[in-house]
């Protein structure tokens, strides 16, 4: 995440407004804000109070107020943040950097429609208070005003929101959340006289709500698939057009452009870093601007080629070191202010030296041409991954017995290498995908491995099946009965109440995987598999208990990482009293689980309800650890509640 600074503030003025109003991921439309005037028609806008962010050359946000003459009343008539500044806390900043700028005994105020219920939370938070509504074009809206005191004394008790991986998801839920709110209803409000205006708010916010997932995605996961055209296209294109410099773009594009790898936040970055670089070389040598940029591909790679018409980059600069960098990186190439030339040093950092070719003429312009790598196929790599553990997993089964003397260490060494092959299977359907609904391939292998179907059952099921390599088939036949076969060994000699923590744990083999599970809370007893592959329901029937005596689970990884949580949540609740004994059921499972083994620093997560029909629900935004949750007393549970999400009641129902 990037840091935030006031020093990125600056004054907001009437070209930069003119500017704004054409980049639609900044301009809101008037459709959800009520006329300055309505309260006070003697307002005027006040450019000296009104204000930008702009980080490294982009414009991130903007906030606009209105003043009376005496400026002692100020009005926020706009404040927005680029989809790609959310989450990042500039409209925090704009507040409290306003609030510092005002006279002492001023006041702010502004209006929020009824519909936004995050953004009244977010200024009550600042020390706002609800005053009134009013009607306007038929919306109701909240007037909201705060003293400058109030803001400064609210500012100094804030906290920071936290950076902890589990926080981070949280944080990127609550965000996400607030957006699908908002679309909702936008969506509601749409008509023939207003689908303009509400068809472009709806725009900017899904593009907001992408870079939340992206920015997410990033902070858990630093190579993943990036789209160059559309990343061009929603953040290249609108900062070139709120640049103070005129600029026409020439933009050619090949057809069906791959996507890359790479991570969104760094790569959008570098391109931004560097059509900075070309915008600034225009502006110095004071002509109208030409910014070309041409995508294309050959069979392993991306190419993005930037030129411009500017001043260009002096011949000493362009000489390359031993390691190929040239002279310029890290420093101004330009009459500009000492340390600008870091952006060089993101841009070869992120996108590498051996990746980027640059020709520049002095008075003539620069062009740089950047390579990516494909998001490349790896199916035949992935087999042959398959095949050598098949090997591996064969040459285990033969060495595998279990007796009534079998020792405990034995036992448990058995238990993990069932868990190893049980993965491995799972790996093994989803490579029937192509032909088959997999989850549906799944339920048939479960109905054996639970001891509903024969071998000759199950081989007739999967000789029916279609896929790349039929090898496979005999693969997924194979294991399964030697999955079976040591599970029944293992219930004919071992008393497995004694070994449920070892049945449970070894399937954190799976590193990377997320694996669902159903529970029993009363006996302990679960089912698991790959998220993938089934959902929680498709365990019930083997757990022989309804539905709502069972609890939906969900986890990732090793399971002695405190850190990594495990999920806990519900199918249905119905009322308060039904909530609080959903609850008390997690509790129980919960301690089902510490008592097999869960180290009680272990974090501890919630699903989302799936159909919830109460006012309250489990608040999914809450985490906490085993230990502190297994030993609440009941009326403590009520700290785990929130407010449902009513509009989106019965939104997620589906057979899970």
């Amino acid at each position: 995440m990037v840091a935030i600074s006031k020093n990125s503030i600056s004054p907001l003025t009437p070209e930069l407004e003119k500017r704004i109003l054409h980049n639609p991921l900044l301009n809101i439309d008037t459709f959800i804000i009520p006329s300055p005037y309505v309260k006070n028609p003697n307002l005027i806008k006040d450019y000296e109070h009104s204000f930008v962010y702009i980080h490294e050359g982009e414009l991130l946000g903007y906030i606009l107020v209105y003043a009376d003459r005496e400026k002692k009343d100020f009005l926020i008539y706009k404040v927005t943040t680029s989809p790609f500044g959310r989450g990042m806390g500039i409209g925090t900043l704009f507040i409290e950097f306003l609030a510092e700028m005002i006279p002492t005994g001023s006041t702010i105020s502004l209006y929020v429609w009824e519909k936004q219920q995050d953004t009244m939370d977010f200024f009550s938070s600042m020390g706002f208070i609800s005053e009134e509504s009013i009607v306007y074009r038929n919306l109701i809206y909240h007037y909201f005003s705060a003293t400058r005191a109030q803001i400064i004394k609210r500012s100094s008790t804030r906290k920071i929101r936290g950076n902890s991986a589990l926080e981070e998801i949280g944080n990127t839920r609550h965000d996400a959340r607030k957006v699908v709110r908002l679309l909702s209803s936008m969506v509601e409000k749409l008509a023939l006289e207003n689908c303009d205006r509400i068809i472009e708010d709806i725009n900017r916010e899904t593009t907001g709500l992408i870079n939340i997932l992206n920015s997410f995605r990033d902070s858990i996961e630093t190579i993943h698939e990036v789209n160059l055209k559309d990343l061009i296209t929603e953040r290249i294109i609108p900062y070139i057009e709120t640049s103070m410099k005129d600029c026409d773009i020439k933009f050619h594009m090949e057809s069906r452009i791959s996507s890359i790898k790479g991570s969104y936040v760094n790569i959008s970055r570098a391109l931004i870093n560097l059509f900075a670089n070309s915008i600034d070389a225009i502006k110095e040598k004071g002509e109208r601007g030409m910014i070309t940029i041409q995508l294309s591909q050959d069979e392993e790679n991306v190419y993005l080629m930037v030129g411009d018409n500017g001043t260009g980059i002096k011949a000493e600069l362009m000489i390359k070191d031993e390691e190929g960098y040239p002279a310029f990186m890290g420093q101004t190439t330009k009459i500009r202010k000492q340390g600008e030339g870091l952006g060089t040093v993101q841009i070869f950092s992120t996108i590498g030296v051996e990746n980027i070719a640059i020709n520049s003429v002095v008075g003539e312009g620069t062009y740089w041409t950047l390579r990516f790598k494909k998001k490349q196929k790896e199916k035949e790599k992935w087999f042959m991954s398959l095949e050598r553990r098949y090997f591996e997993f064969t040459g285990l089964q033969e060495s595998t017995k279990i007796t009534g003397r079998t020792p405990h260490n034995a036992v448990i060494s058995v238990i993990w290498q069932m868990r190893k092959m049980e993965i491995f299977l799972f790996d093994i359907i989803m490579q029937f995908s192509k032909f088959h609904n997999m989850r549906d391939v799944y339920r048939q292998i479960l109905i054996y491995l639970q001891g509903y179907e024969s071998e000759e059952k199950l081989l007739e099921t999967i000789e029916s099946y279609r896929c790349d390599h039929p090898v496979i088939k005999e693969w997924m036949y194979r294991i399964s009965l030697a999955i079976r076969d040591t599970m029944v060994k293992l219930e004919k000699h071992v008393d497995l109440n004694g070994y449920k923590g070892e049945l449970f744990k070894s399937y954190g083999q799976a590193i990377g995987n997320i694996m669902i599970f159903t529970l029993d809370p009363e006996t302990g007893n679960f089912l698991v598999t790959d998220r993938k592959l089934a959902e929680h329901f498709d365990f019930v029937y083997y757990l022989k208990k309804e539905r709502d005596d069972l609890l939906r689970g969900e986890f990732i990884g090793d399971m002695k990482n405190p850190d990594s949580p495990i999920l806990f949540g519900v199918w249905h609740i119905d009322s308060d009293e039904d909530l609080l004994e959903k609850l008390k059921k997690i509790r129980e499972g919960a301690r089902r689980l510490v008592e097999i083994g869960i180290d009680e620093t272990k974090k501890l997560a919630f699903y989302q309800t799936t159909y919830c029909e109460n006012d309250k629900d489990i608040n999914t935004d809450k985490t906490t650890t085993f230990g502190e949750f297994i030993h609440l007393e009941d009326r403590e549970l009520e700290k785990f509640m929130r407010t449902a999400d009513d509009e989106f009641a019965g939104f997620l129902v589906h057979r899970d």
